[in-house]
Parts: structure tokens; C-alpha cells; sequence
């Protein structure tokens, strides 16, 4: 009984680090798309560091509900195939311990993951759902007095157009500001200009109040032209309401967000519709607390085949079966709401299934041979290991290729020619890839686990084949390695050398007279090329996969196609001050409707001159512009005057092609295009802060594989003895304080308070700076 217990304990120990690193790495990888959102609610949205804990509390149960099971998997394989590969399995068997009785430990555990899975689909996770969406409503509303922007036209104000030249830091102090108002029921025009101003939100935070200071108030009348009036002020305070929205908290909750007792309700009381919903949510809901619990008896007997795969083989397997569970668990239950299937099949076939392949996996894992020795029958289970350890041994083969090819290349090059070792560079580099490949792999696989639980609702609402969602992730591809090729590549490097640490390595290395530094030196170059390739990635895959992915994801959302070009803009500044507004620009035909120029004075800020045509076309003949049926104020003179045409040729600088600008992210477009627009765009006299650091990261961010590298190599040394795990977990922390920072850097670059430059290479100087400094310190 005692030796039970102790082997028990034994189980214990290898299930829970490994589940427990596989649950951060996950909960990490799902939480990398968010840390913008998160540092921008804190920055940009006036959001204190409560309300952005709020967010992450009430998003977390949405993601714990997936990553816990699949960690527990993860843990259970890893833990038994390192078991079964040191032959610590056969060693239990040959003493007399059943597989029944190895299999306990683990499912009292599944149990206890159950439950709390089961907590989590019934109470929290609906909970979280409908507190996310108070909370976004909550934020949506908050006045974004940190949003506007000197030189740029702010439209976030409702009614209004707003345009500053310059503030004070803190956002609330404004030099040069231009206030323009359209009552579009009357008619009625409004603008102003003033020396400075300031904005204040009141107590009750459903009005602005702005505090002008020096200026002129300008308004007339779109149908009677001849009423203009023209008034200065010392000071003046224009209120704005923001706008009052139906709280969301009087609306009918969704179905995912309701609690058991509203699920209860709706079945006794609620209409077919909603009681069928109801019913089929009830159901995935227990199935997904249950799901654990087969996982559990699955994970003993995947895990204890014998094989050398180890920790890799576990992360594999276990990763394959999860998606393809949790892709048959998903289509199930939308074709059960949909009554397509019955309840039984669609939630809880997936279910069965996966519990009879346990059931069988188990009866075949108990049949031993008299040395202990494990054998599987043929079975469809045996087929799918053979499945993967044939894959696994390709891809060992491919990589050592890939190796001795990449090694091949970089040895013609003079700079490198110094005499290097060339086995062990090999090796190093073999090593490296063999570890950054599945760690790559893995978080993939998560990534789109997650991202395809997140559309397959709309997906099937708008009734889209599941083609068009293949097609979505494979443009998404370029996405998703730009963000996870990093921290995989740190995680690749605290393995490498963490395991060259523990097995003593390295000291063997060190006493053939090779020190630390030439023992980097291939794995960083493996670091340069990767970064070279995504560097390529960003510039001549991604703008264009960006764009694609984008509408596939708005088809999938039932959302029309957006054009990522816009004819024109409805403000622009031209040259001297000119102010141009219209209601539309027709690029082809060189037209404008309805245009108002203002000519500004802005060392007085004054209105010297106005303009106004209903339709102003281009003169290719004349190189001038034809304004028909209009009027023009004169206001520089003591008495203004105002005269009326029906056609007038006008000289500007502006041609027609200064009106076409292509409105693009920053992420659809190449380092080059970026630098031309934003070129475009600053003599149009718009704000190009935040673009000059999006065109500044565009270059520092391929470097962080390299500086993942650097930083990798104490770490591992010093964590080496305490085996990969701990470089794992460590890899995952590392990543949330980098990735962190590249998005506080880039929210600061982006609302003026650092400068674009460091804003973009900022993390790289710190991170970079001190991963330098600790491997210098290294022994070497």
C-alpha cells in the first residue's frame, strides 16, 4: 500500500509541472492578441489599471475553459511518455502495479479538472461573457480626451469636427483650434478658430465642455448664403453631448451569456426556439465539463507507449488530439442549434467517441508480455501513433538537411571563414531547429484553436463553408508567425542550452578549449536567417495576406467587403492654410460636390476668405479648376463682401491628384509604400506620429528573433540543472514582460509621448542591452 501511495506521488509529479507549463504557455499564446488591446484601454481610452484587470478577469474564463483540459492533456502525455521512455512504466508493471492502478492518480485529477471545467462553462464563463460586454459598453461611452490628436482632424466628437496644432502635455491644452459644426437639418454651417482651448469632461460624463480662448465664430446658412455672421470673442464655451445609447444592460442576454438558472427559465418558459437554444447549450456545456475526465484515461494510454520521443512526442500527439476533438465538439453543437442533428449526436458524439477510443486504447495497454513489455494491437490508434512518429522522423530528416545546407551557404561566406567546428555547429544548429519547430508548431496549433472557436458561430450563422474558413487561416498564416515565431524562438534557445546545460555539454565543449560565445554563435546565426526571413515576411507576404484575411474574416462576420482604398477625405488641408471640405470626390471624373474652401489666417485666426460651389470639376486645358453655381466672402476687408456666380475659374496649387489619397493600415502596407504615404500625408498636413513609429517598427521588430537568442543563453544557463520545464515557463514569462513592453512602447509612440524612433526600437535597446550584459557575465 505505501509503495502504491509513493508511486502515486511519483505520477503526481511528472503530470502537474508539465501540465502547469503547458497551461501559462497556452493561456500566453492566446493572450499575445490582446496585449495591444490592453495597453491601449490603459493609455489611449483614459482607462485606469483596474478597468484593464477588469478586462483580462472577465476574458479569462473564455480562454481557461479551453486551455485547462488541453493543458491537463498536454501533462498527462508528457508525463508518461517521459515515464514510458526511461522504461519507468515497464519497472511499475514488472512489480506488480496494474494499469489501473497507475491510471488512479490520474483520474482523481481529471476529476478535479472536471469540476472545475464545469464551474467554469456554468457559472463563470457566462458570467465573464456578460460583464466583458457591460465593461466594453462602459468603456465605449468614457470620453476619449487623450484621443485627440494635434494635426489631424478628430471626428470622435458627436456633430462635430475637431482640429488642433498643437497641445500641451497632458492633452487637455490646446494651441491653434479649429471647431467645425453642420446641422445638416437646417443647414446650418459653424466654424471656429481661436488661439487655444481646453476640454473638460463634466461630473455626469454624458457632456463635454470646451473652453475656447481668442478667436472668431463663424455661420452661415448653406441655403441663404447672404445671412453670414462673423463675431469675435475673448472666450467662449461650447458644450457636447455624447451620445446616449440603450444600455446594454436593459437587452435580452445571448444565450452564452446566461447563468444556469436563465438557461433553466427559458426551458419552462421560454418559446420552442428558445427552449431548443437553450436545451443544445445545456448539453455543451456538461459535455465540455466532461471532456476532461475521458482526456485523463486518454492521456495514460497515449502517454504510456513506449517511445523515445519523450516530451515532444507527448506535445504532439496531445495537440492533435484536441483540435481535431474540439473541431468535431464545435460543428456538432452548431449543427444541433441549428436541428440539423440530433442533441445526442451533435454535443455528445464527440464525446463518445473520444471516450471509446480511451476505452479501447486502455484494453489494448493492458495486454503486456512477459518481460512487461507494452504491445498495441492493430488498432486505429496504433495507426494514428505510427502517423506521428513517421511524421516526426521526416521532419528530424528535413531539418538536419536544412541544417547542413544552411551550414553550407553561411561557410562561403568570407566572414565566417575562421576555422569553425563544423560537427558541432551542425549539431547546434540541428538541435536548435528540432526544439523551435514544435515549439512553433504548438502555438500555432493553439492560435488557430482559438481563433477558430471564435468564428465558428458567424460561420455557420451566415451559412459559409468551411472552405472559405480554410482559406481565412491560411492568409492568416503570416499574422500568426510574425507574432509567435519570437517567443518560440526563445523558447527553442532556453531548451537548447538548458538541456547542453543539465547533460554537461557545454563543460565538454568548454574543455576542448570552445568557449560560450563560439557555442551561440551558430544558433545566432540560425537567428539572423530567421530574421531575415521575417523580416521578407512582413514585407512581401504580409501587407497582401493582411488584406485578404481581412475581408475573409468580414465575409465570415456577415459584414460587407471593405475596400482598404478611399476616394478622398471630406477635410484636407491644402497649401497656405487652405482648409478644403466637401461632401464627396469623385477620383476618375476629377469632381467635387458640394466644396467649401476656408482660407485661414492662422497668425490671427481669422477666417480671411470663403469659398462654396456645388460642383467644382478639373480644367484639363486650362490646369485650373471650373466652380459652378457658388459664392465668394471676402472677410479681409473692414466691411466683407460677398458675391455670387454661376461659373468661375479658380487657380490652386492643389491639382486633382493631391485629393486621391489611399487610406491604408500601417500593417497592409511594405516599409516603402508606409514611407511615401506618410510622406503624402504629412505635406496634406495631417499628424504622422503614429505612422512614423509603425514605419520605425517596421524595422526594429524582424530583430527581435535575434535579440529572443541573446536573451535566451543566461537564462538557460542558469535554470539548465532544473531541466526544460523551467525554460519553458521561464520562455513564457520573458515574453509576457517583452511583448508587454512593445506595446506600452508602440501606444506611447503612437499618442506623442516618446518619440517614434524609440518608441519602435525602445524594448530592443532594453531588452537587447541587457541580455548582452548577462551573457558577457556568463562564465564562458
Amino acid at each position: 500500500m505505501l509503495k502504491l501511495q509513493k508511486i502515486q506521488w511519483v505520477i503526481y509529479r511528472e503530470i502537474l509541472p508539465p501540465a502547469g507549463i503547458s497551461f501559462f504557455v497556452l493561456t500566453f499564446v492566446v493572450f499575445s492578441r490582446e496585449f495591444g488591446r490592453f495597453t491601449e484601454l490603459l493609455i489611449r481610452k483614459n482607462a485606469d489599471v483596474l478597468t484593464v484587470l477588469k478586462f483580462v478577469v472577465f476574458l479569462l474564463p473564455g480562454v481557461l475553459v479551453f486551455t485547462v483540459p488541453i493543458a491537463f492533456l498536454v501533462g498527462t502525455l508528457i508525463g508518461f511518455s517521459r515515464m514510458s521512455s526511461e522504461s519507468e512504466v515497464v519497472a511499475m508493471r514488472a512489480g506488480g502495479i496494474s494499469l489501473n492502478q497507475i491510471m488512479i492518480p490520474v483520474v482523481r485529477m481529471g476529476i478535479m479538472i472536471s469540476a472545475i471545467t464545469l464551474v467554469l462553462t456554468m457559472f463563470l464563463l457566462p458570467a465573464g461573457n456578460w460583464r466583458l460586454k457591460l465593461a466594453r459598453e462602459e468603456i465605449g461611452v468614457r470620453p476619449v480626451v487623450s484621443a485627440v490628436k494635434p494635426r489631424v482632424f478628430n471626428e470622435d466628437l458627436p456633430g462635430f469636427l475637431l482640429y488642433i496644432h498643437d497641445q500641451k502635455a497632458g492633452g487637455i491644452d490646446w494651441e491653434g483650434v479649429i471647431l467645425a459644426h453642420l446641422d445638416k437639418g437646417k443647414g446650418q454651417h459653424r466654424i471656429i478658430l481661436s488661439k487655444s482651448g481646453q476640454i473638460e469632461v463634466l461630473s455626469e460624463r454624458e457632456k463635454l465642455q470646451l473652453h475656447l480662448v481668442d478667436g472668431a465664430n463663424y455661420e452661415f446658412s448653406q441655403k441663404d448664403p447672404s445671412k453670414y455672421r462673423a463675431s469675435e470673442f475673448g472666450s467662449l464655451s461650447v458644450s457636447v453631448d455624447l451620445p446616449v445609447s440603450q444600455s446594454v444592460a436593459t437587452e435580452s442576454r445571448k444565450v452564452t451569456e446566461k447563468d444556469l438558472s436563465e438557461l433553466l427559465l427559458d426551458y419552462e418558459q421560454g418559446a420552442s426556439d428558445a427552449r431548443r437554444i437553450g436545451i443544445v447549450e445545456l448539453h455543451r456545456r456538461v459535455a465540455m465539463g466532461i471532456t476532461p475526465l475521458i482526456f485523463a484515461i486518454l492521456g495514460v494510454t497515449l502517454g504510456i507507449r513506449t517511445h523515445r520521443g519523450g516530451r515532444s512526442y507527448g506535445s504532439v500527439v496531445s495537440l492533435v488530439v484536441a483540435f481535431a476533438f474540439y473541431l468535431l465538439f464545435a460543428t456538432g453543437a452548431r449543427l444541433a442549434m441549428q436541428e440539423a442533428i440530433p442533441i445526442s449526436m451533435g454535443i455528445w458524439g464527440p464525446n463518445l467517441l473520444l471516450a471509446g477510443a480511451a476505452l479501447l486504447s486502455v484494453r489494448y495497454a493492458s495486454r503486456a508480455s512477459g518481460d512487461g513489455t507494452l504491445h498495441w494491437q492493430s488498432s486505429v490508434i496504433a495507426n494514428v501513433i505510427g502517423f506521428v512518429r513517421q511524421i516526426q522522423s521526416r521532419l528530424s530528416a528535413v531539418l538536419w538537411r536544412i541544417t547542413r545546407r544552411l551550414w553550407q551557404r553561411i561557410r562561403k561566406l568570407s566572414l565566417f571563414q575562421i576555422g569553425l567546428t563544423r560537427v558541432v555547429d551542425l549539431y547546434l544548429m540541428r538541435t536548435f531547429l528540432i526544439y523551435f519547430s514544435p515549439t512553433l508548431l504548438m502555438c500555432l496549433s493553439i492560435f488557430y484553436l482559438f481563433t477558430f472557436f471564435e468564428l465558428i458561430d458567424d460561420l455557420v450563422a451566415n451559412e459559409k463553408s468551411y472552405g472559405l474558413m480554410f482559406s481565412y487561416f491560411v492568409y492568416l498564416l503570416p499574422h500568426a508567425l510574425m507574432l509567435l515565431i519570437p517567443i518560440s524562438m526563445l523558447i527553442a534557445t532556453l531548451i537548447t542550452f538548458g538541456v547542453m546545460e543539465k547533460t554537461s555539454q557545454l563543460v565538454a565543449l568548454k574543455a576542448n578549449g570552445i568557449s560560450l560565445y563560439r557555442v551561440v554563435l551558430p544558433v545566432l546565426l540560425v537567428a539572423s536567417v530567421v530574421s531575415i526571413g521575417t523580416f521578407i515576411l512582413q514585407e512581401y507576404v504580409l501587407p497582401y495576406a493582411n488584406q485578404r484575411q481581412d475581408n475573409l474574416r468580414n465575409v465570415i462576420k456577415g459584414r460587407p467587403v471593405q475596400t482598404f482604398y478611399q476616394a478622398g477625405r471630406n477635410w484636407i488641408f491644402g497649401e497656405g492654410n487652405r482648409l478644403y471640405n466637401y461632401n464627396y470626390f469623385d477620383p476618375d471624373r476629377s469632381l467635387f460636390a458640394d466644396l467649401s474652401i476656408y482660407e485661414i489666417g492662422l497668425s490671427r485666426n481669422r477666417l480671411n476668405r470663403h469659398i462654396y460651389a456645388t460642383r467644382v470639376t478639373w480644367n484639363h486645358e486650362n490646369q485650373n479648376w471650373s466652380f459652378e453655381e457658388g459664392w465668394i466672402r471676402d472677410l479681409t476687408q473692414q466691411n466683407p463682401s460677398f458675391s455670387e456666380f454661376d461659373l468661375a475659374y479658380l487657380d490652386f496649387p492643389e491639382k486633382p491628384d493631391y485629393f486621391v489619397q489611399e487610406v491604408k493600415e500601417s500593417s497592409k502596407m511594405t516599409f516603402m509604400e508606409l514611407r511615401d504615404y506618410l510622406e503624402e500625408l504629412r505635406v496634406a498636413g495631417f499628424e504622422v506620429g503614429h505612422l512614423r513609429t509603425d514605419l520605425h517598427t517596421k524595422l526594429a521588430f524582424p530583430f527581435v528573433s535575434m535579440i529572443m537568442v541573446v536573451l535566451g543563453v543566461p537564462f538557460a544557463l542558469s535554470i539548465g540543472r532544473k531541466g526544460t520545464l523551467y525554460g519553458v515557463a521561464l520562455g513564457v514569462f520573458l515574453g509576457i514582460f517583452y511583448w508587454g513592453a512593445f506595446g506600452v512602447f508602440e501606444v506611447l509612440g503612437n499618442n506623442g509621448l516618446l518619440a517614434p524612433i524609440l518608441a519602435a526600437w525602445g524594448p530592443n535597446l532594453v531588452v537587447g542591452s541587457s541580455s548582452l550584459f548577462l551573457l558577457f557575465s556568463a562564465k564562458t
